[in-house]
């Protein structure tokens, strides 16, 4: 399991949706769009499921993986 994340277009920073999930289960969401309020830089931002990934540590590296 991993958390699922994606980046503010402005900072690029990470923006937590505070879901944990796994590649293999995203795999199963049908595409989708969402908006989410940014912590960085206030905005709110038109996320859809290609611009998430899930991220996970993985011999003790922060590994990134698409969740599309």
């Amino acid at each position: 399991m991993g958390a699922l994340v994606t980046l503010c277009p402005e900072t690029g920073l990470q923006i937590e949706t505070g879901i944990d999930t796994d590649p293999v289960s995203m795999e199963l969401v049908p595409q989708f769009a969402t908006e989410c309020a940014c912590p960085h830089c206030g905005g709110k931002h038109r996320v859809v499921k290609q611009d998430f990934y899930v991220c996970k540590l993985v011999d003790g590296v922060v590994r990134y993986f698409p969740a599309a």
